[in-house]
């Protein structure tokens, strides 16, 4: 199993996976007032388009830009604030068509693949909150028997296929 199309998983992959599966957001909308920008891959902007019943091409041009430092994605148009949370009713207006980095956050986020260890956003009072289960079950979180490894690669699998 990988994680990305070219890297094996490792223990600190198996370790953000399981923490991940923990997380339990609690709609705060921090992530979605400080993230900037919002990466956008090609399967978000169809789900977006499917999502508002547009084509494509209408999706890319009413809710994305180029993406300012990586060449093969977008991004948000607006994303500080994002422009789909709301503070209201606390809770994001697009929640089935949010972007990977949205379903994958805070420790799957692209930011997070290849660390040697695990990130926490201090901003993320969950995240904070999922740090003294990591500082209490490190050695068993990196090494997880085969049986639980299994269920993991599953749980991230499924976690990827969101189209």
């Amino acid at each position: 199993m990988k994680l990305c199309d070219d890297m094996p998983l490792d223990p600190y992959d198996y370790l953000r996976i399981q923490v991940q599966l923990d997380f339990q957001c609690k709609r705060c909308g921090i992530c979605c007032q400080v993230a900037d920008p919002i990466d956008i891959y090609p399967k978000d902007i169809r789900r977006l388009a499917s999502h508002f019943s547009i084509s494509v091409e209408e999706a890319t041009e009413e809710y994305t830009i180029p993406h300012p430092s990586e060449p093969d994605i977008r991004a948000f148009k607006a994303s500080q604030p994002c422009r789909f949370y709301d503070e209201k009713a606390e809770g994001c207006r697009i929640y089935p068509a949010r972007p990977m980095v949205c379903r994958c956050s805070p420790f799957l986020s692209p930011g997070q693949i290849g660390l040697e260890g695990i990130e926490i956003y201090e901003d993320c009072p969950v995240a904070v909150q999922c740090q003294k289960r990591i500082e209490n079950d490190l050695d068993l979180l990196l090494n997880p028997d085969a049986k639980t490894r299994k269920k993991l690669e599953k749980a991230l699998s499924k976690m990827m296929q969101f189209e």
